[in-house]
């Protein structure tokens, strides 16, 4: 089943968004276009609206739908008033599903690129086909492993990777007086992505790892892990995590009255607010978190934040992230004047690292690049560049605590 919204649709509820989805894929995009030349270009979302990552995919979506609107309506679309299409499947936060939803996108929808994959399992179970079907992947999940290979061009991430992200931790510790430090990790590829670099970061800082302790997703208790840990009694214990294992460890140490200083990604203690809803203002306390985070002063934050519906003091991560991921494509599509994945991959680099004029819209992009202009992009997500991996550099990273039940930002890491 597809289903098109103009743009006066009216906002889906969460059991009303979920139900769409269970007929299958929804197809999203701005009708007012149906008649210009050609048929639509049509990306696939694979958002995470079930699982561990079910926080945060109603927000992507609407991210993409809102650019795709807004490149549509403002900028006539792309290659001479073709429009652009979301068509979304949700990925469940699981490799399995995932993949079979990916086929799906690709056989039956015909996209022309992947995005979204919140989870790094899922877009490293993804990759192959992608790169099988030579179509361009553009991720959010942060396992190193994402990038590593020969990806022939088409793999780009839009978040930081595991190896940035564990060496900030161990830095935010050490700045923080830590001495000794624990390492507690749920077995995944993102999350144990976080913990060697956490770990040398902190050691070549002149800090003393006690000890370190991995679980299964969905495990019965934690209790074990969480003594084994605790009870050496380290100055911090680092938590990479996802948010249905973090809410049962912290209601653990909670009830053992351990004190050490707690660090945990904030994909994970934030989510949106549901950790602090999961747990209560009691065992969130103190916890400490990172995560990259967007420019929000920039002026592609705050065009993003305005086309959304996002307050701009808001940090909407992942779907700024989504944000990004269909203006880049739109950019790329344009500059390459084609929709052969293989051609306007190869221009997805150049309209991000440039040389070329800096564009903060992609409305502004599009309508540079139609005056023959070289552009260099600089994301809603995040001010960045591109590696010759696919790697984003230059990604900032806020420092949060909880207090009273709230974020509270601390400081500017990078």
């Amino acid at each position: 089943m597809s289903i098109d919204f103009s743009s006066q649709h009216r906002a889906l509820d969460r059991r009303g968004f979920l139900t769409l989805l269970t007929a299958g894929t929804a197809v999203l995009g701005l009708p007012m276009l149906a008649h210009a030349a050609g048929e639509p270009i049509r990306i696939g979302l694979l958002a995470p609206l079930t699982g561990g990552g079910g926080p945060y995919g109603e927000g992507m979506v609407n991210a993409a739908l809102k650019a795709v609107e807004f490149i549509n309506k403002e900028a006539g679309g792309v290659l001479g008033g073709r429009r652009l299409e979301i068509v979304v499947a949700d990925d469940e936060s699981n490799p399995t599903a995932g993949v079979a939803a990916a086929r799906k996108l690709l056989d039956v929808s015909k996209v022309v690129a992947l995005i979204g994959m919140w989870s790094s399992a899922v877009a490293m179970a993804v990759k192959p086909l992608a790169i099988e079907r030579g179509i361009p992947l553009l991720v959010s999940g942060s396992a190193d492993e994402v990038t590593q290979g020969d990806n022939k061009g088409l793999v780009w991430r839009f978040q930081s990777s595991g190896k940035d992200w564990g060496a900030v931790f161990g830095k935010a510790a050490l700045k923080d007086g830590a001495k000794t430090a624990s390492v507690l990790a749920l077995q995944t590829p993102f999350t144990t992505s976080l913990v060697e670099p956490f770990i040398k970061t902190f050691k070549a800082g002149g800090g003393r790892i006690i000890d370190s302790v991995y679980y299964s997703p969905n495990q019965p208790s934690y209790r074990a892990e969480v003594e084994k840990i605790f009870s050496q009694k380290p100055d911090a214990v680092f938590i990479p995590s996802y948010l249905p294992d973090l809410s049962a460890v912290t209601r653990e140490i909670y009830r053992s009255g351990y004190s050490a200083k707690i660090y945990v990604n904030s994909s994970a203690a934030d989510a949106e607010g549901a950790f602090i809803k999961n747990v209560g203002v009691q065992v969130s306390e103190g916890i400490d978190h990172i995560q990259s985070i967007p420019p929000r002063e920039s002026s592609a934050y705050q065009t993003f934040a305005r086309v959304t519906g996002t307050s701009p003091d808001a940090i909407a991560i992942f779907p700024s992230n989504a944000w990004d991921e269909v203006s880049v494509l739109a950019l790329a599509i344009e500059k390459a004047g084609s929709t052969d994945p293989q051609q306007f991959a190869k221009a997805i680099p150049r309209v991000v690292n440039g040389p070329g004029v800096t564009v903060e819209d992609p409305v502004v992009g599009l309508k540079a690049l139609r005056a023959h202009k070289a552009i260099a992009y600089s994301g809603a997500g995040s001010s960045f560049k591109f590696a010759a991996n696919g790697e984003q550099i230059n990604r900032i990273y806020g420092h949060f605590t909880i207090r009273n039940g709230k974020n509270k930002l601390i400081e500017i890491l990078q």
